[in-house]
C-alpha cells in the first residue's frame, strides 16, 4: 500500500541537526587566534552563524530527514498494541519505507533555499535574526543549564510549517487505519528539538496529519 502524508504544525518546530561538517567548521572558527577575544564559550551566538549548523537541508532546500519521521513512528508504534503484548514498534521499522532521504518542508506555504540562508553568514547575529524573518522563521534563544552554569542556546524556530512525503507499507497488519493511528500518536510526540517525545522534552514540534492512499 502506498500512502502520501502531510503534517501541519500545531506548535512551532525547532531544528537541531547533528551535522558533522558544520561541527568541524564551528571548531575550526573557535580555534583561530583572531577569534579568541570574540568567542564566548557556551553561547550559540558565537560565532553568529552557529545556528546554521542546526538546519536540516536536502542540499537545496530546508527539509525534514525521513529518519526523524521513522524515529517518531517507532516511538508511536511502541505505544500501539498489535496483539496481546506485541506492539507495532518493529513493524514500523521493517515493514514501512518512506520515499527518499528527506521530506519537503514548507514554511508559510513556501520552501526555503539553503543558499539564501548561508549568504547571511557575514552579518552580525542581530542582523541575521532580523533577516531570517523575511524567510518566515526566527531565531529562538533559550538559556539551558549545563552542569552548574547556564548556556545560551539558539534554535531556528518555524511557527507555521508543513511537511509532505510518501511511504509504502509491506505488511498486511499496517492497514490505513493503523497508519492513521500511528501518525496521530506521532503528532502528539512531535518532531525535532524540545518535543514532547524527547529526553529534554518541551511543547514544540507537534502536528496533525492527513493521509491519502495513492496508486501503487
Amino acid at each position: 500500500m502506498r500512502v502520501s502524508f502531510e503534517f501541519t504544525g500545531t506548535m512551532p518546530l525547532l531544528m537541531h541537526a547533528d551535522d558533522i561538517e558544520w561541527s568541524d567548521r564551528l571548531q575550526e572558527w573557535r580555534k583561530r587566534p583572531e577569534n579568541k577575544n570574540v568567542s564566548v564559550p557556551g553561547d550559540d551566538r558565537s560565532p553568529p552563524w552557529g545556528w546554521m549548523s542546526c538546519l536540516y537541508s536536502d542540499g537545496e532546500h530546508l527539509a525534514i530527514p525521513s529518519g526523524n519521521i521513522m524515529a517518531g513512528l517507532r516511538s508511536a508504534g511502541a505505544r500501539l498494541i498489535m496483539k496481546k503484548q506485541k506492539t507495532f514498534k518493529e513493524a514500523t521499522q521493517s515493514e514501512l519505507l518512506i520515499d527518499g532521504e528527506f521530506c519537503d518542508l514548507f514554511v508559510e506555504g513556501k520552501q526555503i533555499k539553503a543558499a539564501d540562508l548561508e549568504s547571511l553568514a557575514s552579518l552580525t547575529f542581530a542582523q541575521q535574526a532580523e533577516a531570517v524573518q523575511k524567510h518566515g522563521f526566527r531565531l529562538f534563544l533559550k538559556r539551558a543549564r549545563i552542569g552548574t552554569s547556564k548556556h545560551v542556546r539558539v534554535r531556528p524556530r518555524f511557527n507555521t510549517w508543513t511537511v509532505r512525503g510518501s511511504l509504502e507499507t509491506f505488511a498486511p497488519e499496517l492497514t490505513f487505519e493503523v497508519l492513521t493511528q500511528l501518525f496521530e500518536i506521532g503528532g502528539k510526540l512531535g518532531l525535532c528539538d524540545w518535543r514532547p517525545g524527547c529526553k529534554t522534552s518541551g511543547p514544540f514540534g507537534m502536528f496533525t496529519s492527513k493521509l491519502t492512499k495513492t496508486a501503487s
